[in-house]
């Protein structure tokens, strides 16, 4: 099935307000026709006559900036697809871009180590002139539009390649989703390593709404949410979670413009939305996202709070239902993780299955890995049905809950424990703002340990931060000041040794009022932060590693 290029609406805005503000690259305003001039730029120096599907990807070196924009307009645009790289470790990128077979990347900057390709493409950044392209090139559904690697966080990255027509079936209801129009002033907070910055990004752009790129926002997002009057912010759960405790400690109200917060990636416990609700913010929609990598940006979605939210989830936090684009199976055995011990299969949750156009073409030169997640579902039919690795449950109206992964769940002394309720457990205790829990294997038995980021103690501690307008991941990061339960790497605080035992038998005695043994972890480790990978995700191994 052929299909018109996805950027025929941004390009008609190009040319019938050229001037209009596109792209806000910290504190720089390039208009829709510069950005579209440049895009068109792109789009020349990659066109091709070949096969979209015989061509490997594009590399975009990103920098986080108005041309890493610009360079993937124009690759979608002429119908080819891309992939980013990022710097790194000396010869990462490159040794991933000979794995894809990639011969050509777009240079975003006039400086800097770039990875070893057969073709550098250096695009005029100057000013556009000359007329702008009137539509992109059409393209098959099937023609790879971008390959991302994914996050790592279940296991190696994956380089997964995500068609044209994924983007087509899922933007649509992006824009519906959350709220998108002319009149949207999103924030870019994600790279385009991460295929989140895609909904921050190609929503807004194909409404004529205003995208905002500014380096502090990590550090400072009060501030910049309110100098740039940002309407949509896109949020991994775990760093939403630490600047909603950041307001809550400094007093501060969310900024008014804020209309839409999103947030994904991870699951949303019940203690993280009670402490959002605290804030007041009742006409801010809190929107929460699922999806992966290989299936095209979000599935799913749920209001928690604001307008059209429930007053309350008894059954717990939802993932949401599925986006009319999507289709999806419980598949009533789930999968099991490979092991000598193995688990029981979940009596009451099952393996999330999802189908229909917004799924990957499969993992690149990967065809084992790609049959064993892509596949035939249940019924055995001709459909592709890709498998989550989420154990979910399923309301009667299609809404999911989910309920772990199944590689996260390990045996400690002959029970399954699942790490999302053990972190879910932790997380609900006074002072605790963040935590990952994981099994630490010593010799043939298997020990919980979990890892908590502390808050601030009590009003003063809150006033400091007003006083000096600590930034949230300061404020995170100063969190370990707080008598920690276990001194890693140094970190005793105050209170020594003497008082991390005290606070370790202290959180443990609350655990084992309220949750069953196995859940109880053997060693409660104080850290200043918790490790993340690239996209946001906790990176509960990578935690294991650094502390322990």
């Amino acid at each position: 099935m052929t299909l018109p290029s996805l950027l025929d609406p941004f390009f008609a805005l190009a040319r019938t307000d050229p001037d209009r503000p596109a792209v806000v690259d910290n504190g720089v305003t390039v208009g829709y026709g510069q950005l579209a001039g440049w895009a068109g730029a792109v789009a020349d120096l990659v066109a091709t006559r070949a096969p979209a599907d015989r061509q490997p990807p594009v590399a975009v070196h990103a920098h986080h900036g108005v041309r890493d924009i610009a360079a993937v307009l124009g690759i979608l645009a002429a119908g080819r697809s891309f992939v980013p790289v990022t710097d790194g470790p000396t010869g990462h990128a490159a040794a991933a871009l000979r794995r894809l077979g990639c011969r050509e990347l777009v240079a975003t900057a006039g400086t800097g180590d770039l990875p070893a390709v057969d073709r550098v493409l250096r695009p005029n950044w100057r000013l556009a002139q000359g007329p702008l392209r009137e539509s992109g090139e059409p393209v098959r559904a099937a023609d790879p539009a971008y390959v991302l690697f994914t996050s790592g966080s279940t296991g190696a990255p994956k380089a997964a390649a995500v068609p044209h027509g994924a983007l087509h079936a899922v933007l649509p209801h992006l824009r519906r989703e959350y709220g998108v129009g002319p009149g949207t002033v999103a924030l870019n907070f994600h790279r385009i390593d991460g295929d989140t910055s895609l909904e921050e990004i190609l929503p807004v752009l194909l409404a004529g709404g205003l995208v905002v790129i500014d380096e502090d926002s990590e550090a400072e997002l009060d501030r910049v949410l309110t100098d740039h009057e940002v309407t949509l912010v896109n949020l991994p759960v775990d760093y939403w979670h630490l600047w909603t405790g950041h307001l809550l400690d400094t007093g501060r109200s969310l900024p008014r413009s804020v209309g839409t917060v999103v947030v994904g990636g991870e699951a949303v416990r019940p203690d993280m939305l009670e402490r959002w609700r605290r804030l007041g913010a009742d006409d801010v929609v809190l929107l929460n996202t699922y999806g992966s990598t290989e299936t095209a940006l979000v599935t799913h979605s749920a209001v928690l709070a604001g307008p059209g939210a429930p007053e309350a989830f008894p059954d717990g936090v939802p993932i949401g239902r599925p986006l009319p684009s999507v289709r999806q199976r419980v598949a009533a055995g789930a999968r099991q993780p490979d092991g000598p011990e193995g688990l029981d299969a979940p009596p009451g949750p099952g393996e999330l299955l999802v189908s229909g156009p917004q799924l990957a073409l499969g993992y690149v030169d990967a065809p084992e890995l790609t049959a064993a997640r892509f596949g035939a579902g249940p019924d055995g039919g001709a459909d592709r049905w890709y498998s989550t690795g989420d154990l979910v449950t399923e309301a009667a109206d299609g809404t999911l809950y989910f309920h772990g992964r199944i590689d996260h769940q390990v045996k400690i002394r002959g029970h399954r424990v699942d790490l999302l309720d053990v972190e879910g457990a932790l997380g609900q205790l006074p002072g605790v703002t963040a935590v990952a829990a994981a099994g630490h294997t010593k010799g043939e038995h298997t020990a919980l340990v979990a890892f908590v980021v502390l808050a601030p103690d009590g009003p003063e501690a809150a006033g400091a931060h007003e006083a000096t307008g600590t930034p949230v991941v300061a404020a995170a990061q100063e969190a370990a000041g707080a008598p920690p339960v276990t001194a890693a790497h140094g970190a005793a605080g105050a209170h020594g040794a003497a008082g991390a035992h005290e606070a370790a038998a202290a959180l443990r005695e609350r655990l084992r009022a309220t949750v069953p043994g196995p859940l109880v972890p053997d060693r409660i480790v104080a850290v200043p932060e918790l490790v993340h990978t690239r996209t946001g995700k906790v990176d509960r191994a990578a935690t294991l590693d650094r502390y322990l």
